[in-house]
């Protein structure tokens, strides 16, 4: 659930979701349940406390849409803002047995972004794009548990969490799990 969110949260265009999403309340397949009062259109609430990870996480998703520029734009973006990646920066794998994304893109608010979708069911060590004098900072990866899945600035071992990652980070690689995404901003190098 959070892999596909984070896919609606980047994508171009208005990102379309349910009330009850944020917990996983699902429909049963009936995209028209507008004549059903039932449990199929109620907002269990109790349902809320018990996935209270996912609506932390779906919670977070769209504040950082909000926060960056790039994801609202009002017209496709050109390769003079976005680029496609594969394993490797800048060559994407577009065959049919690829399991495997990724794009950065740049944001007048973050800097830059770089966006992962891994659904294969290996993991992969993924190549970052060189950029002078600055590092890739991750701040989602859903092949981490709740909370690590979304580094906020006040999560507590936040540096800790970081600093596991940084002889990748160091390298320009990313380690990811089979069937999870990441987002990673561009930050300076301090």
């Amino acid at each position: 659930m959070r892999n596909f969110f984070v896919c609606l949260m980047v994508s171009q265009g208005v990102p379309m979701f349910y009330m009850g999403d944020e917990y996983g309340h699902t429909k049963g397949g009936n995209n028209n349940t507008y004549c059903h009062d039932s449990y199929v259109n109620y907002f269990r609430w109790d349902k809320k406390e018990q996935y209270s990870d996912l609506q932390r996480f779906c919670c977070l998703m769209t504040k950082f849409r909000k926060e960056c520029e790039g994801l609202g734009l009002e017209d496709f973006p050109t390769a003079e803002r976005l680029q496609w990646h594969g394993h490797q920066p800048g060559k994407p794998d577009w065959s049919e047995n690829s399991r495997f994304v990724a794009f950065s893109m740049k944001d007048e608010r973050q800097g830059e972004i770089y966006v992962a979708f891994n659904t294969s069911h290996l993991p992969a060590v993924v190549e970052l794009p060189e950029r002078a004098g600055r590092r890739w900072e991750p701040v989602v990866d859903t092949g981490k548990p709740a909370p690590y899945d979304f580094l906020t600035d006040d999560l507590p071992d936040r540096a800790l969490t970081i600093h596991q990652f940084s002889h990748f980070l160091n390298s320009n690689l990313y380690p990811m799990l089979s069937y999870s995404s990441v987002i990673l901003v561009l930050r300076p190098d301090v």
